[in-house]
This record gives structure tokens, sequence and C-alpha cells, in this order.
């Protein structure tokens, strides 16, 4: 019998699939199963931990999920591990796994968000690997910020360091078809488009990103910087983002993908815009973010694509990890106006 995972991991170029980052607080072993067969996410982790972490520090993980990074985090001399999951199932695969690697007494997990819990000491290093396909989708800037302002010791790091999202328009007629039928991919059955869209009250299934894999082919346009993301304390989690993209290529305008570069250490850099599935280049539990636009448009060369992001909470609501956004424009051609598009996370019902 084929399992989840092996389901899930074949996967291709432009097949959308559910987007896990707004469904933290459901995420099963088969996700984290996913996560832990990434190599890009694996590797890169891993060799920045192996940097980062020097002998006799004091280390947390936020996020710890099964323990994956916390575990290399004690295996390259750490003296104590602080580990955080508001997930209990999960928490205890990672209690197992400390153990059975033999690292009893030299760890202490907290089953909570971590803004809720106080530790007894300031910590060397703060890992967290709590970045969603567009960077922040998954909440992390209050979550890192108020860690970097609690928890971090003077002239402590933090691991990633810093994070830059980017965006950039595309052309996938393929990827927009099976938004518009709601064919969305999933790893088990417990990840329903349908159900997600009505936990979040939203009406189009074009107002939600999703997880694609969007090759180079499909860009209209050069990335851009979206948001940089310095973790130093002090960055914003509501803000809004002016960019222009001029069209290098007649296309069909589908929307934009997102991805992001992470500095993880001094040496070590992660970049998710990979897209070269058969060399794994390409990450397959973040795949990219795609925002998608409810009307194709047919764009030339030279055409300019102006968007306006932003990123906000919802008013009437207030679970963990809920941000919106909004991704809204206009495409001028020879100065003139000739199509206005806007896409929208939020519940205006409310």
């Amino acid at each position: 019998m084929t399992s989840n995972l092996e389901l899930a991991s074949h996967y291709a170029v432009e097949d959308v699939w559910f987007p896990c980052s707004e469904s933290i607080l459901e995420w099963d072993i088969d996700f984290h199963q996913l996560m832990l067969n990434d190599e890009i996410r694996m590797t890169t982790y891993r060799n920045a931990i192996q940097e980062a972490v020097k002998p006799g520090m004091v280390v947390l993980d936020i996020g710890t999920g099964t323990g994956i990074l916390g575990l290399w985090a004690l295996q390259a001399g750490a003296k104590h591990l602080y580990a955080i999951d508001v997930n209990p199932k999960i928490l205890s695969v990672a209690v197992q796994n400390f153990e059975q690697a033999g690292f009893s007494g030299q760890y202490e997990v907290f089953n909570d968000l971590s803004n809720n819990i106080d530790l007894p000491i300031k910590v060397d290093l703060i890992i967290s690997e709590i970045m969603g396909n567009l960077a922040d989708n998954e909440d992390f800037i209050p979550i890192l910020t108020d860690a970097h302002q609690r928890f971090l010791a003077a002239g402590g790091k933090m691991l990633p360091a810093k994070v830059c999202s980017k965006l950039t328009p595309i052309s996938s007629l393929r990827a927009h078809q099976q938004v518009q039928s709601k064919s969305v991919h999933r790893i088990n059955p417990s990840y329903s488009i349908d159900v997600l869209l009505q936990r979040l009250a939203i009406e189009s299934p074009f107002n939600i990103y999703y997880d694609v894999i969007i090759p180079d082919k499909c860009c209209l346009s050069t990335a851009q910087t979206a948001r940089e993301f310095k973790l130093d304390g002090n960055d914003q989690s509501v803000y809004e983002i002016d960019l222009n993209f001029q069209v290098d290529t007649d296309g069909v305008f589908t929307g934009f993908k997102g991805s992001f570069v992470a500095d993880l250490s001094d040496s070590v850099t992660l970049d998710t815009s990979g897209c070269d599935i058969v060399s794994k280049r390409a990450s397959n539990s973040w795949k990219h973010c795609y925002l998608p636009i409810e009307d194709p448009f047919d764009v030339k060369c030279g055409d300019e694509i102006q968007l306006l992001l932003s990123r906000f909470y919802p008013s009437c609501e207030s679970l963990p990890f809920r941000q919106c956004y909004q991704w809204s424009g206009i495409i001028k051609r020879q100065s003139q106006i000739v199509k206005v598009f806007s896409q929208s996370m939020e519940n205006k019902t409310c």
C-alpha cells in the first residue's frame, strides 16, 4: 500500500498544493515527515547549526516539532537545550528522540506558544524554522521579536540571522485552472481546502495563497525583494509594500510567485526559489508561494505590473498564526492602465 508520504513526495511543477502554513495547528506526523525528507531544508539547517553552535552554549529551539534541529544543537556541543512547540503529540516525539540519542537531563521542553513561556536563563542561540514559503506567513516576526527581546543573552545570535522574501509575476494557466476548480493536492485527506476556506470565511479560492513549484519559464519578470527581516527585535509584522515589475516576455499574467532567502549562519544560506525537482534544488515542504489573481490577463513585453502587497491581522479574530495578505495593483501599457486586480484574505463580513 502506498503511504501518504510516498504520495506527497511525487509532485511536479505547477501542481497546486494545500497551503500548509495556514493550518499550523493541524500539522500531523505526515507533514513533519515531509519536512524531514526535504533535502534542501535538512542539509542547510544541519550545516548552519553545526557552524553556529559552540560547545557549552545554551540553545533555544522555537517550534521544535520532532526535535531534529534541537538534536543537532545538542550533538554539536550545546550544554543545554530549551525546546518549545504548541503541538503536544509532536513534542512527545521530540522528547523520545532526545532520550534515544542519550541527552537525558540536557534539555527541557515546553508545550505552549513561546510568548506564554518564561525561561530561567538567557540563551546564547535561538534556532527557529517557523518560516512559511513567503517567509512571514507563519507569523514568525512577532514570535521571534518577542524571543529576541526576552530570551536572547547579550551577544547572542539568531538562526536564521536574516530573511528576505522575494516576489515575481508569473504566467501559469495550469496552476490557475487548478485553483479555479479547487483541485488542490494534499498530503492526506485531513488537509481540505474547502474546510480551510470555510474556517477562514474566505469565499473565493483566489483569495488565499497556495504551495506550488513555479518553474523559471513561468516568470514574467525578474524577482524583487519584497521585505527584509533583520530578526533584531525591531521588525514590523504589519506593512504595505509597493513593487514595480517590467514584463520582459509575452504571457498570461496569473499571479505572483513568492519565495525567500535566509542567512542561517555566517556562511550558510537557504534559498527556496529553485524549481528543479529532479536535481533536488526545489523544496518539497515549502515549495513556492502562489498568490493568484482571479482574472488572467494577457501581458506584453514592456508592460508594467504595479503591486501593492499588504500584510495585516484580521479585525474580528485572535487565532494564533492568523495573518492576512492583500495583493492588488494595476497593469500599465504605454503609461495607460489596462488592468486592475485585487485579492484579499480578509473576511469582509465580520
